[in-house]
């Protein structure tokens, strides 16, 4: 990075620096006046939008960008946490900054966590509810494919050192990306079918898998097999049809109904109908959860299937 450029990101996280400061020793606006918190909010979109005009004129950079980002956003959280002679953070809100911005949430049915960005979508079915959904994931921050598989191995699915095959369970130990002759990243919905673009590096239906089982399973609709010519920790591949292990099964079909409405996809109905089977056999549970909270914090957008188990009976058709 050039010292021209240094000099820009210096300067706009010295501004925000600023001006988190200033928010946390303000005295409370009078009334009709913007809060501590709606200002901050304000300096916080702008630098956003600020870094990603530079991210978008220098993409040999996006590293560096994308760290910067992170720590203004930690920033970003903690200033938030903070109110003018607050020693703790309010245990009326919850853990995420986008729940506090009321643009997201972990559950979407907790009245203590502030507004409920799924309150629009109650009692709306089928296309109206992909409709609103789409409107609601669809501005998501692409984090670029290769920062995807660092944090892919090295954060949100690295536990203790080790990473974890979804489809066979083979487990390596890792502290980022390994040879990809060993272990890769799986696109859920197959790049050769539409990941591709921000698709690509949605970080909702990207997940480790062992690099055989991912060539295995390449770009082969997912479904039930009864006759397989591979099978591997409860996977099963037969020439035609790639069957997920039990344990990730709801994963796979909510990260596919994610994709199908975010890039406005559609689903075979063979391979949906599958699918929706999976989606009930393999509950939602707290390691996807928190999965879900995660990927949030790094792009900015959630899967509501997660959130909301039931939108996916509620929508017929994928």
């Amino acid at each position: 990075m050039n010292r021209c450029r240094k000099a820009v990101l210096v300067t706009l996280v010295g501004l925000f620096l600023c001006a988190v400061a200033g928010s946390l020793f303000a005295e409370a606006p009078s009334r009709g006046q913007p809060t501590r918190g709606d200002r901050l909010h304000q300096l916080y979109k702008r630098f956003l939008s600020q870094l990603r005009t530079l991210e978008e004129k220098y993409p040999r950079d996006h590293p560096a960008f994308f760290k910067m980002r992170q720590t203004v956003s930690e920033l970003y959280q903690e200033a938030e946490r903070q109110g003018p002679g607050d020693v703790v953070r309010s245990p009326a809100r919850s853990d995420t900054p986008a729940d506090r911005r009321g643009r997201s949430m972990r559950r979407g049915d907790d009245p203590s966590a502030g507004v409920d960005i799924y309150d629009a979508c109650r009692g709306l079915r089928g296309g109206a509810l992909r409709e609103q959904l789409h409107g609601l994931i669809a501005n998501q921050y692409p984090v670029g494919y290769q920062q995807a598989q660092d944090l892919i191995f090295s954060q949100l699915h690295n536990e203790n050192g080790e990473v974890e095959c979804v489809y066979t369970g083979r487990r390596i130990c890792t502290q980022g990306e390994p040879s990809a002759d060993d272990m890769n990243i799986e696109h859920t919905w197959p790049q050769s079918q539409g990941a591709t673009g921000d698709a690509k590096c949605d970080l909702h239906h990207l997940f480790p898998t062992d690099a055989k089982a991912n060539n295995l399973r390449g770009s082969h609709p997912f479904g039930y097999v009864t006759h397989p010519i591979w099978e591997e920790g409860g996977s099963k591949f037969d020439g035609d049809t790639f069957e997920v292990r039990p344990q990730h099964r709801g994963n796979c079909a909510r990260a596919k109904f994610y994709f199908a409405v975010r890039y406005g996809k559609s689903i075979p109905d063979d391979e949906e109908a599958a699918l929706r089977r999976w989606h009930k056999e393999d509950p939602v549970d707290a390691a996807e959860r928190t999965r879900n909270d995660r990927i949030e914090n790094l792009q900015h957008n959630r899967n509501p299937f997660i959130d909301h188990p039931e939108f996916v009976d509620q929508i017929s058709d994928f």
